[in-house]
């Protein structure tokens, strides 16, 4: 489908759902993407850290990616994940993604200030689809900000280059702000947390991809639409129910996103071995909060 332009965009990172003998589950993700596009949520993002991408070989990621593709209507995009400091081994994997269907690819800054502009200066100009820049360096810190990629001048003018989609920030919230008067206005900017997204509509954000997206895509929708109307004594109570959930999930990074899903009734909600799974009475404080915001009945 052509790239959504109105504004706000919720882009669910899409988790990986395995079988019980530790299998990419494509019929449970066939089925799971169902079940997502009854949501708001527009964009779905292939090879994350809730998609748990670091356990799945990169036929596995383009495996996954073309069946989430097959099942996506008209109204959404697909997207390709890629954490690679290489310029060669990024564009490799940006064209396989793009030929799987893939309408953008999320890139993660490059871990050292000095490499941003040179490694961008070359991707950018040679990417297939355009690109969404993704400022969380250290991505299994769910919800806790890692030191930043590089000055705010310098995030701001990679962002300003052609062929950008948007940027994606950390949880530095102070700190994107800064970030957010480098960035021409007009560029998609958004934040990174789902307990973070009236804050987010605040410093100029216009959009999100969180692992909450996964789990109430609607709330989010309906808080960014809010925030950016400025409405946020109609938002606090939604985004207060989203914090509660989102504080006791994301200690458990992908299994807590998973044990949420589950108790939605998404199918293969295992994580990949050897990582644990959500132990059982904090999944009944999941289960707890999310029947209190409405999202479970009785």
């Amino acid at each position: 489908m052509p790239i959504p332009v109105a504004d706000p965009i919720v882009n669910i990172p899409v988790v990986t759902p395995f079988d019980a003998e530790d299998r990419v589950d494509h019929g449970a993700l066939a089925r799971n993407v169902a079940c997502w596009l009854t949501t708001p949520a527009t964009g779905f993002l292939v090879g994350s850290q809730t998609g748990e991408e670091w356990t799945l070989s990169e036929d596995e990621k383009l495996a996954v990616a073309g069946t989430v593709k097959e099942n996506l209507d008209e109204r959404r995009f697909l997207m390709g994940g890629i954490d690679c400091p290489s310029v060669t081994e990024t564009l490799r994997r940006a064209e396989a993604f793009a030929d799987v269907g893939a309408e953008v690819v999320r890139i993660r800054f490059p871990r050292q200030e000095s490499l941003i502009e040179p490694y961008f200066s070359q991707v950018l100009p040679r990417c297939p689809v355009p690109v969404l820049l993704m400022h969380q360096c250290d991505p299994a810190r769910f919800g806790m900000a890692a030191a930043p990629a590089a000055s705010p001048e310098v995030l701001g003018a990679t962002a300003d280059m052609d062929n950008v989609f948007g940027y994606v920030t950390d949880h530095d919230v102070r700190f994107e702000a800064r970030v957010r008067r480098c960035v021409s206005s007009d560029r998609r900017f958004w934040i990174c947390n789902g307990s973070l997204i009236l804050h987010g509509t605040l410093i100029g954000c216009n959009g999100t991809t969180t692992a909450f997206s996964n789990i109430w895509p609607a709330a989010l929708d309906e808080l960014l639409r809010l925030g950016m109307a400025g409405k946020y004594d109609e938002a606090r109570e939604l985004q207060e129910h989203v914090q509660k959930i989102d504080a006791v999930m994301l200690p458990f990074l992908a299994a807590g996103v998973k044990a949420a899903l589950e108790l939605l009734g998404f199918e293969g909600m295992r994580t990949r071995s050897p990582s644990p799974q959500v132990p059982a009475d904090v999944r009944t404080e999941i289960q707890n909060l999310m029947r209190d915001a409405g999202l479970l009945v009785s």
